[in-house]
């Protein structure tokens, strides 16, 4: 008997993509296909820290060697390697570290081994990429990104290591001498030396002993079951209808391209910070920036698992209604929707113990330093960050299409345009009925809706205009549609959620 995915039963993580390398000062570089052996980074005392390692370079879409080394260092000793190469007879990327002992090939006390099919990792595309790993000898971890999107992610069974590399010698983007995992002057170690293929973008940047920026790690969402997503393809059909075969009537699919996939959840206001992380994707720029930080969703169901890669959160809707608890509505789009990929399952986000939700005790509106303090029936407010994809179709990548993993996939965007408005229903009462059917420019605009005046929703916003439309019903209300046109540098600043 078939088992079915009901909505009920998803679990939704959210990893952000945020930089790995942030605040980290560079200890040393490597250039690439050049040895090292014990000096500077890799010396015996640096081998027993944790470090990371970061470096631009391109994966290839496809490979004409069965292995090929990303980075190794180390020996059968202890080592450490990282490359394709083809296991029972599948594509896979290989993080390893720790014991190099030969013929070891599984996670232990002593080593970790991570494995992933490169179908499963759509950054091979034979494009430049930001590649990372890091390993912790205190912790037993050892973890790899690519773009700071988190792919691999394992530790030792006892949550130690030794050492994460032994004193052969090892390179960027070539392997040396001994190789972890395999006998020397064998047909196989040699085998895991090859050069990488994909072409070289920047030196190897080591970080030692030195606390992660960001880990990226998939955090679990509190959502409804108002959950949906989706990607289609464009098919682009063209006549078969010719002057001697009239009877062609259906005309022929042409299927290259993916359109952006699409999603959207709700997550509700939550006492605790736990869920600040989706907030912060929607509100605030990527340092330095004027466009929008990325994420990775994944979709956890009890037969299948989804990922949305390169996920842009492109409208919140912070809902306040009588009665009900502060909810906010997510909707977004997406470069691609693989399925059946793992998720990580060593370094997800933790979470608080309790989960304690935002009532809406406390509502207070404030127009054009008006005190709204009666007759308020409704509020909405609404981020709308307009993007567009950048043009990803080519006449060279069309040419390699054959079927729907090695279709074109958008994969970069523009953010062109931010919108904060919203709405804020009351009824004309005596003392509240000078504004009907006025506008105005150039005003304050703070709303706070939660537990307290502290806790919750709060906007405190500048340089807005409303207008102002009177609705007339048996009892007669009136309306402030309104919108900022401020420009600040941190929106993050006037906009809070819970108490962030």
């Amino acid at each position: 008997m078939a088992n079915y995915n009901f909505k009920k039963e998803a679990e939704i993580y959210l990893a952000t993509n945020y930089d790995v390398e942030s605040g980290m000062t560079v200890s040393s570089t490597l250039a690439p296909n050049t040895s090292i052996t014990t000096a500077g980074s890799f010396s015996n005392a640096n081998r027993l820290l944790k470090v990371l390692m970061a470096g631009e370079v391109v994966l290839p879409s496809s490979f004409s060697n069965a292995q090929e080394c990303l980075f190794e260092h180390g020996g059968t000793g202890s080592g450490c390697w990282l490359g394709v190469k083809t296991l029972n007879s599948i594509l896979t990327f290989q993080m390893r570290t720790g014991n190099g002992t030969a013929g070891s090939t599984e996670t232990s006390n002593i080593r970790i081994v991570a494995n992933i099919p490169v179908s499963d990792i759509p950054e091979f595309d034979g494009k430049m990429h930001t590649v990372a790993w890091a390993f912790d000898c205190d912790t037993g971890t050892a973890k790899f990104w690519i773009d700071n999107r988190l792919v691999l992610s394992e530790a030792t069974l006892d949550g130690s290591m030794g050492q994460w590399s032994g004193g052969n010698e090892g390179g960027w983007l070539q392997g040396f001498a001994a190789v972890a995992g395999y006998e020397n002057d064998t047909q196989l170690a040699t085998d895991h030396k090859t050069p990488w293929s994909g072409q070289v973008g920047s030196d190897l940047r080591i970080y030692n002993n030195q606390n992660i920026g960001n880990n990226n790690y998939p955090l679990r969402l509190d959502v409804t079951e108002d959950i949906d997503f989706s990607q289609t393809f464009t098919d682009k059909t063209y006549s078969q209808k010719t002057l001697h075969e009239q009877y062609k009537m259906h005309e022929a699919s042409n299927i290259k391209m993916a359109n952006p996939a699409n999603f959207k959840f709700t997550i509700p206001a939550l006492t605790e910070n736990d869920l600040a992380a989706v907030k912060d994707l929607l509100v605030d720029y990527k340092s330095g920036t004027s466009t929008l930080n990325t994420c990775t969703i994944h979709i956890k169901l009890p037969n299948d698992n989804y990922r949305l890669d390169n996920c842009v959160l492109t409208n919140g809707t912070f809902i306040i209604e009588k009665l009900e608890n502060l909810k906010l509505s997510i909707q977004g789009e997406a470069s691609r929707l693989v399925k059946g990929v793992a998720l990580p399952t060593v370094g997800r986000g933790t979470r608080s113990s309790s989960r304690t939700h935002q009532r809406v005790d406390h509502l207070s509106v404030s127009v054009d330093s008006t005190s709204l303090t009666e007759g308020i029936y409704s509020v909405s407010v609404e981020l709308q960050n307009d993007i567009e994809w950048t043009p990803y179709q080519t006449v060279n990548a069309a040419l390699s299409v054959t079927n729907a993993a090695t279709s074109m996939y958008p994969s970069n965007f523009t953010l062109k345009k931010r919108i904060l408005s919203g709405s804020i229903g009351q009824y004309v009462l005596s003392n509240f009925n000078s504004l009907t059917q006025q506008w105005k420019t150039g005003v304050p605009i703070v709303i706070t809706a939660g537990e307290s005046n502290q806790q919750g929703f709060q906007f405190n916003l500048s340089n807005c205009t409303f207008t102002n439309r009177n609705n007339v019903a048996d009892v007669f209300t009136q309306a402030y549609d309104w919108k900022m046109n401020d420009n600040p540098t941190d929106l993050g600043s006037k906009i809070k959620f819970n108490n962030t």
